[in-house]
């Protein structure tokens, strides 16, 4: 009869705490049921994860192909912009070089003049060339 009683307050207790914590008895159910209908596709989810982290892995590298493929491109415009800008500056030198005296100093005191005074200058030799 004593063992009948401890048993009955044992099951009064496990109740109060099931009460209390609910959802602790709850998850462990959830755990065990989802382990026995899903284990047969436990193996398959996880070869789906491993593909979809290959297939990541690809685009990952075609994207960093891209970017070194567009920075080499870049570069290689850049070098040629600037050898295109030190050939002008050789041939502005030579040309520069090249001019008279009498040259010099007409573009030097084209330089110090305003735009309208060299608009009505432009205009006069226009009108004389035709």
């Amino acid at each position: 009869m004593v063992q009948w009683i401890t048993f009955k307050a044992f099951l009064k207790k496990a109740w109060v705490w099931t009460k209390t914590y609910w959802y602790v008895p709850l998850s462990a159910l959830w755990m065990v049921v989802t382990w026995f209908f899903f284990r047969q596709k436990a193996a398959s989810m996880v070869d789906n994860f491993k593909e979809t982290r290959k297939a990541h892995k690809k685009e990952i590298d075609i994207i960093n192909k891209a970017k070194e493929e567009e920075v080499k491109t870049i570069k290689e415009k850049v070098d040629k912009h600037i050898k295109n800008v030190k050939e002008a500056e050789d041939r502005f030198n030579t040309t520069h070089e090249a001019l008279s005296k009498k040259e010099k100093d007409r573009a030097e005191e084209l330089k110090t003049k305003d735009n309208v005074t060299l608009a009505n200058e432009l205009k006069k030799m226009m009108e004389k060339k035709k």
